[in-house]
């Protein structure tokens, strides 16, 4: 493949991911913002901890995502196949997203109970069996 077909295809798929992270993000946040809007005075305790868990998710999917980030800059540019390197890039945030669910589900529960207490305090609900 010639030089000048190359570069396009490096910013044809760098454009792709750009979108589709862009698209991906606005999902997350909406999903963040659906759960946090559904949140009432007649929620139930599992309708708060779902929330809590799908906030909780978010923040430490970022958190991972600014660590992954800060380490590739420190890397700097080697000699990588810029197609293996998209195509790897498109698949980490999904393995990322899916490790900040494990890690909440697994440790979170601390957390996820002080943002429902939290919530709890904030709507007024004093019957959490609901």
């Amino acid at each position: 493949m010639s030089s000048i077909g190359t570069d396009f295809t490096t910013s044809y798929l760098n454009s792709l991911t750009s979108q589709a992270s862009s698209l991906k993000k606005s999902q997350q946040a909406s999903d963040v913002e659906k759960a946090a809007s559904g949140i009432s005075k007649n929620s139930s305790k599992e309708e708060l901890t779902n929330a809590a868990k799908t906030f909780e998710s978010y923040f430490v999917e970022q958190v991972i995502k600014e660590v992954k980030k800060t380490n590739d800059e420190l890397k700097g540019d080697d000699d990588t196949d810029a197609y293996a390197q998209q195509v790897s890039d498109m698949y980490m945030d999904t393995t990322i997203q899916t490790l900040a669910s494990d890690i909440v589900d697994d440790y979170g529960d601390r957390f996820t109970e002080d943002m429902v207490k939290n919530m709890q305090a904030q709507y007024g609900i004093t019957d959490t069996d609901r």
